[in-house]
C-alpha cells in the first residue's frame, strides 16, 4: 500500500462544532487513516492557553466541496493518489455522524501526534460519499487562531 500525506489549516476563530476536515474516499478506492498531527497557530503571537477537543467520526455523505486538495506521495515512485482528497471548503457541509470513532483533547499550546499504526486502524470504505471528517468539538477558537492538522494516509 502507498501512504499519502496531505495538510490543511482550519478557518481562524472556529466555532465549537464545526467540521474542518473531510478525507473523502474515491470511487472504488478506500484509504486507512494512519496518522494525524493537531496543533494550533495564532499568527505571530503565542497560542492563548485553552484546552481543545477535537473528534475524528465517519461521513456519509461529502457535501458540496469548494476546495479539495489531493494528497502528496511519500514515495515518489508511488501511483497518484485514487482517493477524492480531502475537502477542506464547502457550500453545503458534510454529513458527520453524531458518533464520534475518537475524540483528541490538547492544550493549544502543545500539539497532539495521533499513531494509528497495527490494532488502531481507522478505515474508510471506497465510495464517494464516505470519508473520516474532523470537527472542532470543544471550545470556540479565539480570534486570530487556527487549528492545524497534518495527515497520513494509505491507499
Amino acid at each position: 500500500m502507498a501512504r499519502f500525506t496531505q495538510t490543511v489549516e482550519s478557518a481562524t476563530a472556529l466555532a465549537a462544532g464545526t467540521t474542518f476536515a473531510n478525507v473523502t474516499a474515491g470511487a472504488s478506492a478506500n484509504f486507512k487513516l494512519r496518522r494525524a498531527i493537531l496543533g494550533v497557530r495564532a499568527g505571530a503571537t503565542v497560542p492563548t492557553s485553552q484546552q481543545l477537543t477535537v473528534d475524528l467520526a465517519r461521513a456519509t455523505a461529502r457535501g458540496t466541496a469548494t476546495t479539495t486538495v489531493t494528497g502528496s506521495a511519500l514515495d515518489p515512485r508511488s501511483a497518484a493518489s485514487a482517493i477524492t482528497g480531502l475537502d477542506t471548503a464547502w457550500s453545503t457541509n458534510p454529513t458527520v455522524s453524531a458518533t464520534a470513532l475518537h475524540k483528541f483533547s490538547f492544550n493549544s499550546q502543545s500539539g497532539m501526534d495521533i499513531p494509528a499504526e497495527l490494532l488502531e486502524e481507522w478505515i474508510c470504505d471506497q465510495g464517494t460519499a464516505n470519508g473520516l471528517a474532523f470537527r472542532n468539538v470543544g471550545n470556540a477558537l479565539p480570534t486570530g487562531h487556527l487549528l492545524t492538522l497534518s495527515l497520513e494516509w494509505e491507499e
